[in-house]
């Protein structure tokens, strides 16, 4: 990863994003996990990658309206999970936190038009 998106906040929050996501929803039922579950994980994975490409290309404007779009489909996987009781309230509360977070981060980029935030 370059050095500006290790040092990024965005990049953080992602990661921080992306390691509560996996131990949280690999307990998930079985009839749940080549559904539910793996679309949750890929839209999360393609956000980060999203946002990478963001900063390695010239196609930042382009990757960013991507990545809005799989922030999108997480949150919207992360509601059924939660309307399905996979998820206690609490988590919700706390994954969504997360997620606000990620959205801000990812709005203040993309208001900058593209200029990595810091």
């Amino acid at each position: 990863m370059s050095a500006p998106a290790r040092q990024s906040p965005i990049f953080v929050r992602t990661y921080d994003l992306l390691q509560w996501l996996l131990p949280h929803t690999s307990g998930w039922p079985r009839k749940y996990r080549f559904t539910l579950t793996q679309e949750l994980i890929r839209a999360a994975m393609r956000f980060q990658e999203r946002i990478l490409e963001a900063t390695l290309t010239g196609e930042t404007a382009k990757r960013l309206e991507q990545a809005d779009v799989e922030l999108q489909k997480v949150r919207l996987y992360l509601r059924l999970g939660y309307d399905l009781q996979l998820i206690a309230p609490k988590q919700y509360a706390h994954v969504s936190e997360l997620l606000g977070h990620v959205g801000r981060l990812l709005g203040a980029w993309r208001s900058k038009g593209g200029v990595t935030p810091s």
